[in-house]
C-alpha cells in the first residue's frame, strides 16, 4: 500500500499530525519493525510507549492513555514513510532461500540471544491434525504454572511480556475453555496481582495478554454461545480489564471469522468501533445507515467514516448536514485552498443554512493558511476580518495578532492590548503586538509591558527571565532614558537576588550593584 502524509492527517487529523510530526523530527520514534502489513515498535513520549499501525487502514493502537490514533502512531508512520524501519517481510523472504544448515544457525543464533524463544517452537499442528489430549493437559499445565506465578503476588511487566508471547505462539492450540480460564482467574484475580498497573510511572502494561486471547479466541469455531459466556465475563469484570480484548475484536484480521455474528459483536463495542467493523467486514450499507443516523458518532467522525465507503456520498452527506468544519478540513488537505476560503464566506453571510463551524485554533489556522494561499479571492481584507470576529469571539488571541499584521490594522490589534498571554496568546505573538503599537499607545503600551515584565519575572525560569527582559529593553525605547533608569533600579531594588534575569541585563552591557542603600547603573 502506498501512502503519504495527506492519508495519515486524513486518518489522524490535522493536530494529532503535526504533534506525530514533533515526536518523528525530535528521534524519539525507535525499533519500528514492518511485518504482514503492520508496524510495531516503541515512541518516547512521557514514557516508553509500544505502539502497533496497521497498514492496511493506518489506525494505531498504543500503550499510552489516548489508546487509538495518538500522535505516537501518526510520529510511527512518518518513520516508515521516511524508511526508517526493518523490514521484517524482506528478512522472512530471506529465509525460503536458506539450506537447511543455514536455517540452523540463524535460529541457534536466536535461540542463544534469547532461550526462551525455545518454548515456542513446534506448538502449532498442522492444518489438518488437532491437538491430542496429552497436548491440551500439557498446556493445562503450563497455563496454571504461569498463572501460579502471581497468584499471590503483584505480575510486573516481564511476566506480562512473556505470558502474552505464550498466548500468542499457542493461539491455533489454545482451546476455547483455556481462553475462558485465563480471562477468568485475570478477572477474578486482579486486586490481587494488580491489574498489570505500574502506579509509579502510570503506565499499563498488560493490553498484549488481552489482545492476544482475543486472536486466539476468534480463530475458534465459534457460536453464538460464546458471545453469551463473554457477556457473563463482561459483567464480571468490575475494573474493565477487558478493554483490550474487545477494542481488538475489530481488527482486520479477525472480521473475516466474525462477520457472521456481527450482531453479536455489537454488544461489545461503542459506536464509533462498530461501524468501523462493519466497513472492514464490508457490510457497507448498514455502515452508511449508522452514520446517518448516530449523531452520537460527531460530525467529524461521521464524515470521516463515511469518506472510507464513499467519498462523493460523503461530501454531499457533509453539506446537508452543515458538516461545514469536516468539509474545510477535507479541502485543506487536498490543497483546495479557493473552497476552504469560499465555505468560510458562506459560513459566515449565509444564516439560511445550519452550517456548524467549530470554534477549533485548528480550523481557524487551516482558514488563515487557506487565504494566503487562495488564488481567486477577490477580497481578502473582507476575508480577513470575518475571520478576525471568529478568532476574537473565541479568544485565539494569537491568530487574531496574525490577521491583524496581515491587515496591517492597529485598530484592530489594539483591542489586544489588555489580554493576558497564555495558550492562545503566546508571549512572542504578544510582544510582537506591543511593539507594533507602541508609537501610538505608547502609555497603554508601557502598563502592559511593565505588568507582563512582572509576571514573568514571578515564574522564576530562565525562559521567563528572557522574556522578561526583552519587554524591559523595549520600554527602553518607549520611556524614555532617564525614566527607564529609575524603573530597571526599581525592578532591581525587587528582584536583585535573582541572578539568572540579571544576566541577561549583563549580556547587554548593563550592570547594577548595590552597596548598602545605593544602587548604581553602568554602562558598558
Amino acid at each position: 500500500m502506498t501512502i503519504n502524509e495527506e492519508d495519515i492527517k486524513r486518518v489522524y487529523s490535522e493536530t494529532i499530525f503535526e504533534r506525530g510530526l514533533d515526536y518523528f523530527v525530535e528521534g524519539r520514534v525507535t525499533d519500528v519493525i514492518k511485518f504482514k502489513n503492520k508496524l510495531t515498535g516503541e515512541v518516547e513520549g512521557s514514557a516508553k510507549y509500544k505502539t502497533e499501525v496497521d497498514l492496511s487502514d493506518l489506525h494505531s493502537r498504543c500503550s499510552c492513555p489516548y489508546d487509538v490514533n495518538c500522535k505516537h502512531g501518526a510520529a510511527m508512520l512518518l518513520q516508515y514513510l521516511d524508511g526508517g524501519y526493518t523490514d521484517g517481510d524482506e528478512a522472512a523472504k530471506r529465509l525460503d532461500g536458506m539450506s537447511r544448515e543455514e536455517l540452523r544457525t540463524v535460529l541457534d543464533t536466536l535461540m542463544s540471544m534469547n532461550p526462551s524463544n525455545l518454548l515456542y517452537l513446534n506448538v502449532h499442528p498442522n492444518d489438518e491434525e488437532k491437538p491430542g489430549d496429552i497436548r491440551i493437559e500439557a498446556l493445562d499445565k503450563n497455563i496454571e504454572s504461569r498463572l501460579d506465578r502471581v497468584k499471590y503476588s503483584n505480575a510486573d511487566e516481564a511476566f506480562a511480556s512473556d505470558f502474552a508471547r505464550f498466548i500468542k505462539a499457542n493461539e491455533t492450540v489454545l482451546t476455547k475453555e483455556q481462553i475462558y480460564h485465563i480471562i477468568e482467574f485475570l478477572i477474578d484475580n486482579c486486586e490481587d496481582y494488580g491489574w498489570f498497573y505500574d502506579d509509579y510511572s502510570d503506565d499499563y502494561f498488560g493490553d498484549a495478554i488481552f489482545e492476544n486471547l482475543c486472536d486466539a479466541f476468534v480463530k475458534k469455531q465459534l457460536e453464538e454461545g460464546d458471545f453469551e459466556k463473554l457477556k457473563d465475563l463482561k459483567q464480571r469484570d468490575g475494573y474493565d480489564m477487558l478493554k483490550p480484548f474487545f477494542r481488538r475484536l475489530p481488527e482486520v484480521e479477525n472480521t473475516v471469522n466474525l462477520k457472521e455474528f456481527e450482531e453479536s459483536v455489537r454488544d461489545f463495542l461503542d459506536e464509533n468501533s462498530y461501524v468501523e467493523f462493519l466497513i472492514k467486514c464490508g457490510l457497507t450499507e448498514k455502515a452508511r445507515l449508522m452514520i446517518e443516523s448516530l449523531d452520537l458518532l460527531g460530525e467529524e467522525n461521521r464524515f470521516r467514516l463515511y469518506m472510507r465507503i464513499d467519498e462523493g456520498a460523503a461530501m454531499e452527506f457533509a453539506s446537508r448536514i452543515g458538516a461545514i468544519s469536516s468539509l474545510i478540513n477535507y479541502y485543506y488537505e487536498k490543497g483546495a485552498h479557493d473552497e476552504v476560503v469560499r465555505l468560510f464566506m458562506e459560513s459566515v453571510k449565509d444564516e439560511t443554512r445550519k452550517w456548524s463551524l467549530n470554534e477549533s485554533e485548528y480550523i481557524y489556522n487551516e482558514i488563515f493558511d487557506s487565504i494566503n494561499k487562495s488564488e481567486e479571492n477577490n477580497d481578502p481584507d473582507e476575508v480577513l476580518r470575518a475571520l478576525f470576529e471568529k478568532c476574537f469571539s473565541a479568544q485565539y488571541y494569537g491568530l487574531c495578532a496574525d490577521v491583524g499584521f496581515k491587515l496591517d490594522d492597529e485598530k484592530l490589534l489594539r483591542d489586544l492590548i489588555d489580554k493576558r498571554s497564555g495558550y492562545k496568546f503566546d508571549l512572542d505573538r504578544k510582544i510582537k503586538v506591543l511593539e507594533y503599537l507602541k508609537d501610538d499607545y505608547g502609555e497603554e503600551v508601557v502598563r502592559e509591558l511593565k505588568s507582563l515584565a512582572s509576571s514573568l519575572i514571578d515564574l522564576m525560569k530562565n525562559n521567563s527571565y528572557q522574556k522578561a527582559a526583552e519587554c524591559v529593553f523595549l520600554l527602553r525605547n518607549i520611556m524614555g532614558e532617564d525614566k527607564w533608569k529609575e524603573y530597571v533600579i526599581g525592578l532591581y531594588k525587587e528582584h536583585s537576588g535573582k541572578r539568572n534575569l540579571w544576566k541577561r541585563f549583563n549580556s547587554k552591557g548593563i550592570y547594577l550593584k548595590k552597596k548598602k542603600d545605593e544602587i548604581t547603573f553602568d554602562e558598558k
